[in-house]
């Protein structure tokens, strides 16, 4: 008898997940378009086995395929439902190039020049054609459910292949290779009216693709506002460049700046953490989108209830009456099957049907697309998270009678940005990077990180003695996730070392936050820096975000005063109390021995 192969703990856990997804009912993930799944399925059925010639065969033809990645696993609990049906998909990084990365991580980090920082178009997004992003095909009503389906992803898998046969995997970023998060897309783009893309102002050039521009104003005829998103956590100078360098490409294009709340200067250093609170002051940007709405739209939408609500601060959200107000019976939710309804329909689109405003928010993950519309609802109407991704479909909300917000999940574009890069700047989810390594040392080739994390290096007590001056030894990107899990207490829970993976994993999180602030430029911004901190928008930013850090500063220090003065009467109350029980106490027996009296 032949001597079995050895069967690992994973591969029993696997094959016992396998057989409770056949006994479920729950069908395999769905083909991206361009990946075949088959031999997965001969892989369970020769586990702990020798492999079939058929099943070899397999293996070194898939060899040749690209490997995906799926991204935000979840559970599934209803057979009708699958909420993994929107979730990300990348080409998943192979093992020899995980090798080459680990290697790197132990180099010595070489500094760049603050001129590596300025990016062009052309350098992210190319000349070429070839990296234009998946349009929807010509379809119709007469087409069925299944035929429809079934053309878009042949188109896809035709899209794919032409992508990955002009391109090697080393050359492209990450992109969405799902088609049904792209299906998503085409919804919003088809019954949008106006279409918001929303970016972040620390990397506008990564997650603004020029094709999607050119097909929304060429080919749907649509308009386009690019939000500019977090300029508070980037330089005045800085915000004003970009704002020039866009426009100068694209002079169509209508530009809109927008700011989270900035917080306390104490709330800004690393590793500090409190609870927002609320705040009178306003963020810049919703009154700037409502007046760009109301020199696109004219006089064809009514905007006074917009403007009734900027001004008063009203959070409340009303759709139309349909019996009074304007018809919308063929509005859809965005949550189930769209194919059916007449928003969706091409030849049947009016632009501002019925006197409402449909406004498209796009954009990549965590760029703040559901935040954005939050506030400018006034509450939350959209579930937010770090995690990108979150948003899984697309979903209508209805700001006023007369103007509907849409929520497309977010989408990567393909283009040749620097995986490390992308990483950086939030579009990964930062707990499933398996090399954060290669992204540390990306970030510190470009900020001195020893310098603002105030790390001393691991090897430093090893082979400093006390009769040589002390001398610096270079860093890399392993020595900082060294130096920064051993400042942080983070060890391993078996041999106590440095757990540089968690460590890792932290700093970056710091950078997408913003509290380890790394933002690209326009080119040839620092040689013009000195002009741009002197321009009139770089002012005028300026002087808005001091006054909401005084404003914000302010409100806070009343809150504290008032939350002291409460804890003041009420450590008052507590005392003359223990003083009232003391005295009576006291009044019942000075003796302590009297009680063994009546024994």
């Amino acid at each position: 008898m032949p001597r079995k192969q050895p069967f690992s703990g994973k591969q029993k856990r696997k094959q016992l997940q396998e057989r409770r997804n056949r006994k479920q009912g729950v069908k395999k993930p769905s083909n991206p378009g361009f990946i075949d799944h088959s031999h997965d399925d001969d892989d369970e059925e020769d586990t702990g086995s020798h492999k079939s010639a058929r099943g070899k065969e397999k293996d070194d033809r898939s060899r040749s395929r690209v490997e995906v990645d799926r991204l935000n696993q979840q559970p599934v609990a209803d057979k009708e439902w699958n909420p993994n049906r929107f979730r990300l998909h990348f080409f998943k990084i192979s093992p020899e190039e995980m090798k080459v990365r680990q290697k790197e991580a132990r180099k010595p980090i070489v500094k760049v020049k603050e001129e590596a920082l300025e990016v062009s178009f052309e350098q992210i997004h190319g000349s070429d054609e070839a990296l234009d992003f998946p349009k929807r095909p010509m379809w119709n009503y007469s087409m069925s459910k299944e035929k429809l389906e079934q053309q878009e992803q042949t188109y896809f898998k035709d899209y794919l292949q032409k992508i990955f046969s002009s391109h090697s995997l080393d050359e492209l970023s990450y992109f969405e290779l799902n088609l049904e998060t792209w299906r998503q897309l085409w919804r919003v783009t088809e019954i949008s009216d106006i279409l918001l893309l929303i970016t972040d102002i620390r990397f506008p050039v990564l997650q603004f693709p020029p094709s999607l521009y050119y097909y929304m104003r060429d080919t749907l005829k649509r308009d386009m506002i690019l939000v500019l998103n977090k300029v508070d956590l980037a330089p005045p100078s800085l915000v004003a460049a970009w704002r020039a360098y866009i426009t100068h490409l694209f002079p169509d294009l209508h530009i809109v700046c927008f700011t989270s709340f900035p917080k306390k200067p104490q709330e800004a250093q690393i590793g500090f953490h409190r609870k927002a609170k609320k705040t009178s002051a306003k963020p810049l940007g919703p009154q700037e989108l409502l007046d760009v709405c109301k020199t696109i739209a004219g006089d064809k939408v009514d905007f006074s209830a917009w403007q009734r609500k900027l001004d008063t601060g009203d959070s409340s959200t009303s759709a139309p009456d349909r019996e009074h107000g304007p018809d919308t019976s063929e509005d859809s939710s965005g949550q189930g099957d769209t194919y059916a309804s007449e928003t969706f329909r091409p030849e049947v689109y009016r632009k501002f049907h019925n006197g409402i405003l449909t406004i498209g928010c796009i954009g990549y993950p965590n760029v703040g697309k559901s935040s954005l519309m939050n506030g400018l609802v006034g509450k939350k109407v959209v579930s937010v998270s770090r995690t990108p991704g979150h948003t899984k479909h697309l979903q209508t909300i209805f700001l006023t009678p007369t103007v509907r917000l849409c929520d497309c999940p977010g989408l990567v574009f393909p283009s040749y940005v620097d995986k490390a890069l992308q990483i950086l700047s939030g579009i990964y989810p930062i707990a499933q990077v398996r090399d954060p390594y290669s992204a540390v040392g990306y970030l510190a080739q470009r900020l001195d990180l020893p310098k603002l994390l105030h790390l001393s290096h691991p090897d430093q007590e090893q082979s400093h003695r006390p009769s040589e001056p002390q001398q610096e030894l270079p860093w890399s990107a392993l020595d900082i996730c060294e130096a920064w899990a051993i400042k942080s207490g983070f060890f391993t829970a078996k041999a106590s070392r440095p757990d540089t993976y968690r460590a890792g994993n932290q700093l970056l999180r710091m950078a997408v936050e913003g509290r380890l602030r790394l933002c690209l430029a326009p080119p040839h911004y620092f040689q013009k820096q000195d002009e741009w901190k002197n321009d009139l928008l770089a002012t005028n930013l300026a002087k808005h975000l001091e006054k909401q850090v005084q404003q914000i500063t302010s409100d806070g220090s009343e809150e504290d005063a008032s939350e002291s003065e409460e804890s003041n009467k009420e450590g008052a109350t507590t005392d003359s109390e223990e003083e009232k029980e003391g005295e009576s106490t006291a009044c019942v027996s000075s003796n302590p021995f009297e009680l063994l009296a009546n024994e």
